[in-house]
This record gives structure tokens, sequence and C-alpha cells, in this order.
């Protein structure tokens, strides 16, 4: 089986946490303008939600990588896929960022 570099299994699991990222603020976008306040209940579905979310990246971004250096011995090639992963999510970070500024004309 041929390999993917470790740049663009870094880019997949980049856009990968990115597209969780907005799908998780589009809900709570709308859940914070479509729901009724409930308290006490609201904030612990919040918690359970970034419980949630935590481990729904950390699995992205770690799982991998985790498995070619406990399972395959690598040492190398998961770090460079941190790395990447790592580069390509303040990339796109940095270009929404500027890409939003532009939009309110600073």
């Amino acid at each position: 089986m041929k390999q993917l570099k470790p740049s663009l299994v870094g880019f997949i699991q980049a856009i990968g946490v990115i597209a969780y990222c907005v799908l998780i603020a589009m809900l709570i976008n709308f859940m914070g303008k479509n729901a009724e306040p409930v308290g006490f209940l609201g904030a612990a579905v919040m918690l359970v939600l970034l419980v949630f979310s935590a481990a729904v990246t950390a699995s992205m971004v770690f799982g991998y990588p985790a498995y070619l250096l406990f399972k395959e011995k690598e040492i190398k090639r998961p770090l460079l896929i941190l790395a990447f992963t790592s580069l390509f999510c303040l990339i796109i970070l940095a270009i929404s960022a500027i890409i939003y500024l532009i939009s309110l004309g600073c």
C-alpha cells in the first residue's frame, strides 16, 4: 500500500478539524437564535458537547499519528503529520481571519 505524504495527511486532518468546528459553530449559532434559555440543563449540554468535541478532534488529530507511533513503531512520520496538521490549521485560521477583517472593511 502506498503511503500518503505527511503534508497531505496533515492537510486532510486539518480540513476535518476545521469542518467539524464550523459545523459545531453553526449548531451553536442556530441554537442561540432559535432556542429558549434552558438554564442548568443548557449548561450541562454545552459541557457534554465540549467533552465530545475534544474527543472527536483529538481522535482526528492524534489518532493516526498514535497508530503509527505505537503500532508501526515510527517516530519521524507521526511527528511530521502532527506538525503539518497544526501548521495547516494555523494557515486556515489566519486566512479566515484575514477574510473576516477584509469583509468588515478594516
